[in-house]
């Protein structure tokens, strides 16, 4: 137990594990060109001081300095793009922001404030994650596919319509994320998170509940499992219309109009390292240099799409990238099929397939080409066959190798949910087997480099998430937060150790639940929060809430072993 809080919070530290660095996170084509190129003179066209004076016109750059005062500037021309570069510095040294300056026309082409300065994907530019499917006339298309199928219009007020909205709840931030405002956008997504856990764990923990026993009646009788059914008001053929139309519409944009985030792009460096016998741990190029913080998997499962489509040694369209995302994707799709139709039915696997495929955050991870969906994939397949301890833990432990943070896991995955949460220790065995065979069919990796593979990995990964900083997280944007960060953090560890044991009766319904508040959980705590995570609880989310799960039904109430007489007793002493 003790080895298990250990993973838990370290799984916690690393959560997010994000490996970008502040000014790489979106490869070399990302940044808008700025500056008359093509108009280079031999000498500036205007001088430093007026550089500075004119960079002073930006309204953005007004704001910011209204409560951020500087002690110096300094100006420096890049004779290549014919651009100024004036920095606006406070008195600790910190550049509070940057305005670009086209020296030609003498103009204010950029402005950079605060995090912006650093952080690449803090500055809102268009299509720097996903491309097109962040643009209103393809994200409000996936919304509707999402929606509409799935609410139950005759129940439109319900927890059921409030669930899905949730979930959606998200695109609100990202409105402001692509605008490049984070200090608005970061604060509104916490809100739908902190919604679901509560609504997850709820359901997880009241809504397997047991039945009251009636005596000398077949325990069996009051824990059968229960089937959930969609219900939606499409017919089955619509379903299967519209899940084709989203598949389509999420393959096209990744062939014709997608990008390769750090993400893929540290999937790619690694699968190389890999393929010429090297460890991925230290052995990164200066463009990616802190790309191999995710764990051995998250670069294994590139090798045979780089063998395919070898990296030439640049940030470019990286083809096996958007291979092997593609596959992550798929894998996750056809999981959320067979997990729903060995539920329910053809028609529940078909619906949930549909939720995975229109929901826009998932497109939104398959159109930025990053390894995330390959947590979902593993976690998905591992409700599949939530009944075989094996391939449980099995599922979990290459959960871990990808991106530690389902670390927060274990403990629950340890239970079997199936018909009733009784965890033998042949079940627990088999669980604890899994684990060791995903750690040695991955860690290998580690040793390739010997020691000094074995070092780097610690200060690649869990060492190097310790003392980071982030502002994609109220803890980053509000440091004095911090105790409350903590706090939080070891309430979510407790929890992840108290679903061990309770609730007693625990079928798939709260199986799923209780993994997804875990994993909001530990979201909710991480310093560096980013959209790319929500497909890792996404699956938990809907099968709890999208398909409508029967009531438990109550037992009648036992009979009375011991009736009372029909008549009045006698009186003490009284004559008969």
């Amino acid at each position: 137990m003790a080895l298990i809080l250990a993973l838990m919070l370290a799984g916690t530290a690393v959560a997010a594990a994000a490996p970008q660095t502040p000014a790489q996170a979106l490869g070399p084509e990302a940044a808008p060109t700025t500056g008359s190129i093509g108009s280079a003179v031999p000498r500036p066209a205007v001088t430093s001081v007026r550089a500075t004076e004119i960079a002073r016109t930006s309204g953005r750059l007004a704001d910011w300095l209204a409560d951020h005062p500087i002690a110096r500037t300094a100006a420096v021309r890049d004779t290549e793009k014919n651009l100024w570069t004036v920095s606006f510095i406070d008195a600790d040294e910190k550049v509070q922001a940057e305005v670009f300056v086209d020296d030609a026309r003498a103009t204010v082409t950029e402005t950079r404030t605060g995090p912006q300065v650093a952080w690449q994907m803090a500055r809102g530019y268009p299509g720097a994650f996903g491309r097109a499917v962040t643009e209103p006339q393809i994200w409000i298309p996936f919304l509707v596919l999402f929606l509409v199928p799935l609410l139950r219009w005759r129940k439109l007020l319900s927890w059921h319509t409030l669930d899905l909205l949730a979930l959606c709840a998200f695109s609100v931030s990202l409105v402001w994320f692509n605008r490049g405002e984070i200090f608005t956008s970061v604060p509104l997504a916490y809100p739908p998170m902190v919604y679901l856990a509560t609504r997850l764990a709820w359901i997880g923990l009241r809504g397997s509940r047991p039945a009251r026993e009636v005596p000398h009646q077949p325990r069996a009788a009051l824990d059968g499992p229960r089937r959930p059914r969609l219900a939606s008001w499409c017919p089955t053929w619509l379903l299967v219309s519209i899940l084709l139309v989203a598949v389509g519409l999420r393959l096209g944009l990744n062939a014709f109009d997608s990008n390769v985030v750090d993400v893929g792009y540290a999937g790619v460096i690694g699968a190389d390292r890999i393929a010429h016998g090297q460890t991925p741990y230290g052995t990164f190029p200066p463009d990616c240099g802190q790309c191999d913080t995710y764990g051995p998997l998250a670069y294994l499962t590139y090798v045979p799409f780089e063998l395919v489509m070898p990296w030439i040694g640049k940030w470019n369209d990286l083809p096996a990238a958007h291979g092997a995302a593609v596959m992550f994707d798929l894998i996750a799709l056809l999981g959320m099929i067979v997990l729903g139709w060995r539920l329910g039915g053809r028609r529940l696997g078909v619906g949930l397939g549909l939720a995975w495929a229109a929901f826009p955050f998932t497109a939104y991870a398959l159109e930025s080409n990053s390894n995330d969906t390959l947590v979902a994939a593993c976690l998905v397949w591992g409700l599949v066959l939530a009944h075989r301890p094996v391939a449980r833990g099995l599922a979990v432990g290459l959960a871990i190798m990808s991106k530690f943070s389902p670390a927060i896991l274990l403990a629950l995955w340890a239970r079997h949910p199936f018909p009733r949460a009784v965890t033998s220790r042949r079940r627990l065995g088999g669980y604890i087997a899994g684990l060791a065979v995903a750690t040695l069919a991955t860690g290998w990796v580690v040793a390739l480099d010997g020691d000094d593979g074995l070092r780097a990995v610690w200060s690649r990964t869990l060492g190097y998430q310790f003392d980071r900083e982030s502002p994609f997280s109220i803890w980053g944007q509000y440091t004095w937060l911090r105790p409350v960060q903590i706090a939080l953090t070891l309430v979510v560890a407790l929890f992840a150790l108290f679903v061990a044991f309770r609730p007693r009766r625990l079928d798939l319904r709260g199986f799923a639940a209780l993994s997804g508040a875990l994993l909001i959980g530990i979201q909710l705590t991480v310093t560096h929060w980013f959209y790319l995570y929500i497909p890792w609880f996404v699956p938990f989310a809907l099968v709890a809430l999208v398909p409508e799960w029967p009531r438990l039904q109550r037992a009648p109430e036992p009979a009375d072993v011991h009736p009372q007489p029909d008549t009045e007793p006698l009186p003490a002493g009284a004559i008969t």
